[in-house]
C-alpha cells in the first residue's frame, strides 16, 4: 500500500508540474503577444499622436477615400480624438443616378459599428457611358439643382441613400461653381432644403467649401456645419510649393467670418511631386519619404509653412521637386485653427506616418 501511495503521489506531482509549466509558458507567450500588439498598434503611435496633435485637439474629423481604404491603423492611432469620418464618396452614373462605389460600400459595412459619427460624402463627379469620369461636373449640378422639382428629387435620393446604409450624417462637396451666381443661388436653396429634410430624419449635415468661393456675394443660412478647405495654395495647377501656410489659413478663417453658424477648417496631408516634364502627381507622406530615401535626397523644412521639400533627378534624367506635410506641419496648421476656437478636419487618411 505504501509503495502504491508513493507512486500515486509522484505521478500526481509530475502532472501538476507539467500543467504548471504549460500554464506559465502560455501566459508568458500571451503576455509577449499582448506587448507586441501594444507596441505595434497602441503605445508608441498614441504617444506620437499626442505629441503631434496636442492635448487640446479632441474633436477631429477625417476623410477615408474609396481608392485608398487602408486606414484602420491610422483610425486606431487617432483613437478618441477622432469624432467624425466622412466616407468619400458617392458619385453619379451617366444617367445622373446617385451611387456608392462598391469597395466603399463594403468598407462602410465593415466599419459601421466603429465608435465615431459616419458621414456619406456626395461629390459632383460623374461616370460617363464610356467609363471615363467627368470630375466636378457643373452640367450635372445644373441638371440636379435647376428648379424646385429637380432639387426635391435629388434631396430624396440623398436622404434615401443615407438612411438605407444607416449613416449619421451627409456631407455635400460640390465644387467648381466659381462665379456662376445663378448656380450659387440654386445651390444655397438646395442646401437649405436639404438641411430641413435631413434634420427631420435625424441626420447631420456638413457642407464643404473651396477657398476661391465669392464670399462677399453669398448668403448662407445657419444650420449645417460649413467646412473650409484650407489647402490647394499650390498643386497640379501651379509651380511647386506648399499646400497651405499659416497666413493662408488665417485669411480663410477671416473670410469665413461672413458665414453664420458652425464652422470647421480642413487641412491636407501628403503633397505633390512636380516633374520638369510638366507632369504633377499627388503623393502621400509615406510615398514622399520612400522617394527621398530611394534617391538619397536632402529633405529640408520650409520655415513659413513647416512643409518638407526636396529635389531629385530620376533614372530618366527628369528633375523633380516634392513638397509634403508631416506631423510637425500638421501641428503648426492645427495651432492656427485651434487658437481661433475651431475644430479641424483632415484630408485625408491613408499613407500618413503621424
Amino acid at each position: 500500500m505504501k509503495n502504491s501511495v508513493r507512486k500515486n503521489l509522484i505521478y500526481t506531482g509530475l502532472i501538476i508540474l507539467i500543467l504548471s509549466i504549460a500554464t506559465l509558458t502560455y501566459i508568458n507567450a500571451a503576455s509577449k503577444e499582448d506587448n507586441s500588439l501594444n507596441k505595434d498598434n497602441n503605445t508608441p503611435l498614441k504617444e506620437e499622436v499626442k505629441q503631434a496633435f496636442g492635448e487640446d485637439i479632441n474633436n477631429l474629423s477625417a476623410w477615408v477615400v474609396y481608392w485608398d481604404l487602408n486606414s484602420d491603423k491610422e483610425i486606431k492611432t487617432l483613437g478618441k480624438k477622432l469624432k467624425n469620418i466622412s466616407y468619400f464618396a458617392a458619385n453619379f452614373s451617366s444617367n445622373n443616378e446617385l451611387m456608392m462605389p462598391e469597395n466603399l460600400t463594403n468598407y462602410y459595412n465593415e466599419t459601421k459599428d466603429y465608435d465615431y459619427n459616419k458621414y456619406i460624402t456626395i461629390v459632383n463627379d460623374k461616370i460617363n457611358s464610356d467609363g471615363n469620369y467627368s470630375l466636378k461636373d457643373i452640367g450635372l449640378l445644373k441638371a440636379l439643382l435647376s428648379d424646385s422639382a429637380s432639387r426635391s428629387d435629388h434631396i430624396k435620393d440623398i436622404i434615401n441613400l443615407a438612411v438605407k446604409y444607416g449613416f449619421d450624417g451627409i456631407e455635400i462637396d460640390y465644387e467648381q461653381i466659381k462665379n456662376d451666381m445663378k448656380l450659387w443661388d440654386n445651390y444655397i436653396l438646395f442646401i437649405n432644403e436639404l438641411y430641413q429634410k435631413a434634420e427631420k430624419e435625424g441626420l447631420k449635415l456638413r457642407v464643404v467649401l473651396e477657398p476661391n468661393i465669392p464670399f462677399n456675394k453669398l448668403n448662407f443660412n445657419e444650420g449645417p456645419t460649413y467646412v473650409m478647405m484650407c489647402y490647394n495654395l499650390h498643386g497640379g495647377f501651379s509651380e511647386p510649393g506648399e499646400k497651405a501656410n499659416p497666413k493662408f489659413i488665417r485669411d480663410l478663417i477671416e473670410k469665413m467670418g461672413k458665414i453664420p453658424g458652425k464652422k470647421n477648417f480642413a487641412i491636407a496631408t501628403g503633397g505633390f511631386n512636380w516633374a520638369s516634364n510638366g507632369k504633377t502627381t499627388s503623393l502621400s507622406e509615406a510615398e514622399a519619404k520612400r522617394i527621398s530615401k530611394e534617391y538619397n535626397a536632402k529633405v529640408e523644412r520650409d520655415n513659413e509653412s513647416q512643409c518638407l521639400f526636396f529635389n531629385y533627378k530620376d533614372e530618366n534624367n527628369i528633375e523633380h521637386q516634392v513638397w509634403y506635410a508631416d506631423a510637425i506641419t500638421l501641428k503648426s496648421w492645427m495651432k492656427v485653427i485651434t487658437e481661433n476656437g475651431y475644430d479641424i478636419s483632415i484630408w485625408r487618411l491613408g499613407g500618413n506616418l503621424f
